[in-house]
């Protein structure tokens, strides 16, 4: 059966999340739909590599598309670009392996969520808002000790009893740019709201009620972590890597609204 790889970008404002439901818009169940008109098949098979919650957005996220019919892939992109809503796109359409599948072959994923620490106009979608001073380089120190093989258990709602909480992060950083502040982690995978769950500690270091020096008893589960989850509007699925192929992130620059630089 022919297997095709979407790269899609989608703003999460108004979808109840990338997985279909019996109830609410979701960026699969929309997708499917405008995959079926472009193809006349009903039986057409679609994942993705992040399974984003009801509000989050996706820069890079990553689709396998398996079809009984051959598609071209720019006449798709043309039709696609017709077809699908304002708030969702298809960047690239192009053939993959058989055995390509977008979830299971990905070896780690990148997140990005803005926090902006002034009100703005343009930034109810896209960051969360926080009216506190931060200090970025606080969060910094926390951020960087995230980073390597831990249980984060702590961080996370549980899907399932039988699922391990232990995961690898690449990478955690925090960065001010004008008065955001941008936190990228990098994974090889994540468990349900740890994302959020890490962005939310992060704040309340850089609010300076917790020290960046605690980060290693909430790992350890001394103590835990305080149970704050940063809302979905600032988070992005950023990007998707895959065995053998260059993987390269940008410098961090804001999304959808303005730096604010004073």
């Amino acid at each position: 059966m022919p297997t095709y790889r979407l790269l899609l970008e989608y703003d999460g404002s108004r979808f109840a999340g990338w997985q279909v439901q019996a109830s609410g818009r979701t960026v699969q169940g929309v997708l499917l739909d405008a995959l079926r008109e472009l193809t006349g098949e009903r039986e057409v098979d679609l994942q993705g590599a992040g399974r984003t919650d009801a509000g989050v957005h996706a820069l890079g996220q990553v689709a396998s598309l398996r079809c009984p019919r051959r598609v071209h892939p720019t006449e798709a992109l043309r039709a696609l670009d017709r077809l699908l809503p304002q708030d969702l796109a298809v960047r690239r359409f192009e053939p993959a392996p058989p055995g390509f599948h977008a979830r299971h072959d990905a070896i780690s994923r990148a997140y990005r969520y803005q926090i902006s620490t002034r009100r703005s106009a343009f930034g109810k979608r896209f960051t969360w808002w926080v009216p506190e001073r931060l200090d970025p380089a606080s969060m910094q120190s926390a951020a960087s000790q995230l980073a390597g093989r831990h249980d984060f258990a702590a961080f996370a709602k549980r899907s399932g009893a039988a699922e391990s909480t232990l995961v690898e992060v690449e990478s955690c950083s925090a960065t001010a740019v004008g008065s955001l502040v941008l936190v990228r982690v990098v994974a090889s995978h994540f468990l349900w709201n740890q994302v959020r769950r890490m962005v939310g500690v992060l704040v309340e270091v850089g609010r300076g009620r917790v020290p960046p020096a605690a980060v290693p008893t909430w790992l350890d589960g001394r103590v835990p972590p305080p149970a704050l989850a940063a809302p979905a509007s600032g988070l992005f699925l950023e990007a998707v890597r895959y065995r053998g192929e260059p993987w390269a992130l940008p410098p961090l620059r804001p999304i959808g609204v303005p730096a604010f630089e004073e």
